[in-house]
């Protein structure tokens, strides 16, 4: 194995592949910081040109968009509060309100920082781990995925702690919403008003731009003051090191890491229920969980350490078995496929030096986004600069270029400013849009797997459901997920009375 790592390190090790890392690491970064476009967008886009490079170019720069468009999400998350992609949802919760407290360097250095460390974590592991992680995808069936959901939307409750039932209502809210379009079991529309277009549901990236851009568009709008201008001198006195803040978090790094890469190789989570999960465990595990929301650092450093540590978990799955982790990892599958490679266990024999460097590749793209979004960091910052009547109109113009650019349809954007709409009283009468985005995404995960379960057994519930260790794991999860919460609150009630 030793001598396959070095063969592939020599095969990446030249001025081309790294022309083509870096190319690709700052079209990612660009494409997931642009609201609507994101890196699964940009490697699709690029496929069918990697049909004249050779192979291990041609992945080189895909890895690099993937690693650079899983971190590019969180720099319009965390300055704007509109996500340029799904996974990066989360790491807003903390890096706007960073942002808004003159620390949006700071915050946006946590970022890249901790997605160097989750995606160098799962490299790590796919190294290391390829065939034994594998073998847990084929441990999971419809009852698990099921409970993988159950599991996450019990997530709610930790992230609505300060208002638990308008949680649960929008979390509610979220789930009815996907319920628009065709019935996985028997393919039938529902709720769909006649309506061709709505027959086939809302899109996601409709979905998440109207919950996110539009409301904060119009607070922009709605300030006497431009808040952003005030604190932008603030915070050209404060200068960190590069790794400076690795060792006082080191602990929420390497756990949501782990996180990260778990999820990964589940084939159809993706980043955005490894950030939540990882959100919620680090917060359950915070002593001070109050903080949170209001600007913690191991908010952002859990989110994006979890979503970019998929990237090499997802390519688990797709090297060993050939079934994409991910959305990205899918759209890669593409690329092997042009280029005529067979995924599975014979790759790894049969074109070694491909395997363990397009892992290199990994590895150093995962360095290139460091430098780059580190150093890069106070630059990106000026945009806070730009005036908020102009602010405001460019984030509804980009986020209506993005929206409408994933299918080419006006009904997208139509659904954006419709879910905008919606998004924006949600925030002005204090239900948050995070829970309604974890329903969301969450309910066809929800519902396919438990129809699924229920077809293998007959329609029986208990058997369908209660047949696995790892079922019942999942089910302690989400107990103590939900009563974490609920004893906390109760302990710190108890404590103040004392």
């Amino acid at each position: 194995m030793i001598e396959h790592i070095l063969s592939g390190l020599a095969a990446v090790a030249t001025l081309e592949h790294a022309v083509f890392m870096v190319i690709g690491t700052i079209v990612g970064i660009l494409a997931g910081a642009i609201p609507g476009l994101s890196s699964t967008l940009a490697i699709s886009l690029l496929v069918p040109v990697t049909f004249v490079m050779d192979p291990l170019p041609a992945l080189a720069m895909l890895a690099g968009i993937y690693n650079g468009g899983m971190y590019g999400g969180s720099i319009s998350s965390t300055l704007f509060n509109v996500p340029g992609a799904a996974s990066a949802a989360v790491t807003a919760f903390d890096g706007h309100p960073m942002t808004l407290q003159g620390r949006s360097a700071r915050a946006l250095q946590l970022g890249v920082l901790s997605s160097f460390v989750g995606g160098t974590i799962s490299v790590v592991a796919l190294v290391l781990l390829a065939a034994p992680l594998a073998k847990v995808v084929l441990m999971f069936g419809p009852a698990e995925y099921f409970w993988v959901a159950v599991f996450g939307i019990s997530i709610v409750v930790s992230l609505s702690s300060e208002g638990m039932v308008k949680g649960l209502l929008a979390g509610l809210l979220g789930l009815l919403a996907a319920q628009v379009g065709m019935d996985p079991a028997t393919a039938v529309p529902r709720f769909d008003f006649g309506s061709v277009y709505m027959s086939g549901g809302f899109q996601l990236t409709a979905v998440l731009l109207g919950m996110f851009s539009i409301p904060s568009a119009i607070s922009l709008l709605e300030k006497k003051t431009a808040a952003h201008e005030e604190l932008a001198a603030e915070e050209k006195e404060e200068t960190v090191r590069l790794f400076s803040c690795f060792r006082p978090h080191w602990a929420a790094y390497i756990r949501s890491a782990i996180i990260g890469v778990v999820v990964g190789i589940i084939p159809a989570a993706g980043g955005n229920i490894a950030s939540f999960i990882a959100y919620d465990t680090t917060k359950k595990l915070s002593k001070h969980p109050e903080t949170f929301g209001k600007g913690e650092p191991e908010g952002i450093i859990s989110s994006e350490a979890a979503n970019n540590a998929v990237t090499g978990g997802s390519f688990v799955p797709l090297l060993t078995m050939g079934i994409p982790g991910s959305p990205a990892a899918a759209a890669i599958m593409g690329a092997f496929m042009v280029q005529g490679l067979v995924l599975g266990p014979q790759l790894f024999a049969t074109n070694s030096n491909l395997v363990y460097g397009l892992m290199w590749s990994m590895l150093f793209t995962n360095v290139i986004m460091l430098f780059a979004g580190f150093y890069g960091a106070k630059l990106v910052r000026k945009a806070l600069a730009v005036d908020k009547e102009i602010l405001a109109p460019l984030i509804f113009a980009f986020s209506t270029i993005g929206c409408y650019s994933v299918r080419n349809s006006m009904f997208d954007v139509n659904v954006m400013i419709v879910f905008g709409i919606i998004g924006y009283f949600m925030k002005r009468f204090g239900y948050p849009a995070s829970a309604f985005i974890l329903g969301y995404i969450l309910s066809a995960l929800l519902e396919s797997n438990l129809l699924r379960a229920l077809s293998l057994t007959g329609g029986n519930p208990f058997t369908a459901l209660f047949n696995s260790g790892l079922s019942f794991l999942m089910i302690g999860l989400t107990v103590i997920s939900l009563l974490t919460p609920l004893i906390t609150g109760w302990l710190g009630k108890r404590n103040r009375d004392l």
